[in-house]
């Protein structure tokens, strides 16, 4: 990718380097964000989660879940949806603290995640603008891997790619929902069942949730 050879080149000597190495590795790093808004121009994070996959196994022990401190964009109806207030927040790690760590734990390893599109977006933009680089890594939506494998019984008619119909379709436990690291793991285990299980089957064929 020209993007990665330019990024090489430009960031040889940064702490960043590693990012733009070239990777032949077999792991991957599945990630989540939780964010003030779902609009990436304007959203700040205010908790990472990721952990690492070896070939068939998800490494827990090494996990990544650091929460960032609160700024005047956490308001009620984000906190609704990850419980993380202010009080919360006030002792956690400052973005320019975490990002770094975070960058570091991922390294040139592929990134899967459920909709990880949205979590990439929202790295880029706080990547670009405290750093000057995006992020080069490939990315692997489960969403779309469960599209892409399920069996649907009606041509035309695409798969549910809600998570909670994921999970039930591919009997994976979903609990702790929206905490970044408890999503992370879950979209871990969607991505192997879905890598190394059997081919799911959908009896019901649904449209795409919204």
């Amino acid at each position: 990718m020209l993007q990665r050879l330019l990024y090489q080149r430009r960031f040889r000597d940064s702490e960043f380097a590693a990012l733009f190495a070239p990777y032949r590795g077999k792991e991957y790093v599945a990630l989540d964000l939780e964010t003030t808004s779902l609009d990436t121009k304007l959203a700040d994070i205010v908790s990472m989660g990721a952990v690492i996959i070896s070939e068939n196994r998800i490494l827990a022990s090494q996990c990544f879940d650091i929460k960032i401190r609160a700024t005047s964009k956490l308001a009620g109806d984000s906190i609704k949806v990850h419980r993380l207030r202010h009080s919360d927040l006030a002792q956690a790690s400052s973005i320019e603290e975490a990002l770094p760590q975070l960058l570091k734990f991922i390294g040139p390893r592929p990134i899967v995640g459920y909709n990880i599109g949205y979590d990439q977006r929202i790295l880029n933009r706080h990547c670009k603008e405290r750093y000057g680089f995006k992020l080069v890594n490939p990315l692997v939506d489960v969403g779309r891997m469960f599209a892409d494998k399920v069996h649907v019984d009606h041509v035309g008619i695409s798969p549910n790619q809600d998570l909670v119909h994921i999970c039930q379709s591919l009997g994976i436990p979903l609990s702790g929902r929206h905490q970044a690291i408890d999503d992370a793991i879950t979209a871990a285990m969607i991505y192997l069942r879905l890598q190394f299980g059997p081919r799911p089957t959908s009896a019901i064929p649904q449209a795409i949730s919204a």
